[in-house]
């Protein structure tokens, strides 16, 4: 995944780009942003109220 992507409505996030697989389940709701840190291993979910949060997964190669 490059680059940041905005959720147009709740998702229900379990794996990103076909390839990261995140442990739990993430909820984006409509207008978050959220991207692969590749480097971490991290879903990065930016809520919007400053605050970004952090889900653990993996890269399934």
């Amino acid at each position: 995944m490059s680059g940041r992507t905005t959720a147009e409505r709740l998702l229900l996030v379990t794996v990103v780009d076909r390839w990261f697989h995140l442990r739990e389940p993430v909820f984006v709701e409509a207008g978050q942003s959220y991207w692969v840190d590749r480097k971490a291993d991290e879903l990065c979910v930016d809520r919007g109220d400053g605050r970004v949060t952090r889900h653990a997964g993996w890269m399934c190669r």
